[in-house]
C-alpha cells in the first residue's frame, strides 16, 4: 500500500509529465477552465489505455520475439490504434463521457506525455498494476498542471510586465518557475 502511495506521489509530484519531464506545453492550447478539464481528462484515458496496451505489447510480443529494439516505433504506431479504440468504445458504451471528450481525444496525439509514460513504464519494468497507477497518476500530474494553469491566467494580470515578456514569454516562464517548484520533490522515495 506504501509502495502505491509513493508511486502515485512520484508521478504526480516528482516526476510531472509537464513540468519537470518536459513533455508537453500547458500554456496556450487552453482558453478556459472547462477546456482544460476536457483536455485534461482526454489526455489521461489517453495515457492510461495507451501505457496498459504498451506494457502488454513490451510484455508478450516484444521481449519474447527479443524486439525491445523497436519499442519507440511500436509505441509511436500505437498511440494512433488506442485513439480510434478510445473513440470507438466511449461512443458505443459510454456516449456521455464520449461527448464530453471527443473533441479533445485527437489533441493527445501529439502529447508527448502519452508516448513518455509508456517509455517509462518499460524502463522501469513496472508490473500491470504499478503500470495503471503510474499512468493514472500521471494523467492527473498533466491535468492539475492544465488547471492550475489555465486558473492563474485568468487570475494574474500580466499586464504590468514589460511589453517583451507578453504572451509566451511569460508563460515560459512561469511554466518554468511552476517546474522548478516540483522539482522540490525529485529526491522523493517512499
Amino acid at each position: 500500500m506504501i509502495q502505491a502511495i509513493g508511486l502515485v506521489l512520484i508521478a504526480v509530484l516528482a516526476e510531472n509529465m509537464v513540468l519537470v519531464r518536459c513533455m508537453g506545453w500547458p500554456g496556450s492550447a487552453t482558453s478556459s477552465e472547462d477546456t482544460a478539464w476536457r483536455m485534461g481528462v482526454s489526455i489521461t484515458l489517453v495515457m492510461v489505455f495507451n501505457a496498459m496496451a504498451a506494457w502488454l505489447i513490451n510484455r508478450f510480443v516484444l521481449e519474447f520475439f527479443g524486439l525491445t529494439h523497436l519499442r519507440l516505433l511500436v509505441y509511436a504506431l500505437l498511440v494512433p490504434g488506442v485513439i480510434w479504440l478510445l473513440r470507438t468504445l466511449l461512443g458505443t458504451f459510454f456516449p456521455g463521457l464520449y461527448g464530453y471528450v471527443k473533441e479533445h481525444l485527437y489533441y493527445s496525439l501529439y502529447n508527448c506525455s502519452v508516448m513518455g509514460a509508456a517509455y517509462i513504464i518499460t524502463l522501469r519494468h513496472y508490473n500491470f498494476g504499478q503500470t495503471f497507477l503510474y499512468s493514472l497518476a500521471s494523467g492527473v500530474g498533466v491535468l492539475l498542471v492544465l488547471v492550475i494553469f489555465t486558473g492563474m491566467q485568468d487570475q494574474a494580470s500580466f499586464d504590468n510586465c514589460p511589453k517583451w515578456f507578453r504572451g509566451v514569454p511569460i508563460e515560459l516562464i512561469t511554466a518554468g518557475l511552476m517546474g522548478l517548484a516540483l522539482m522540490g520533490f525529485y529526491g522523493l522515495h517512499v
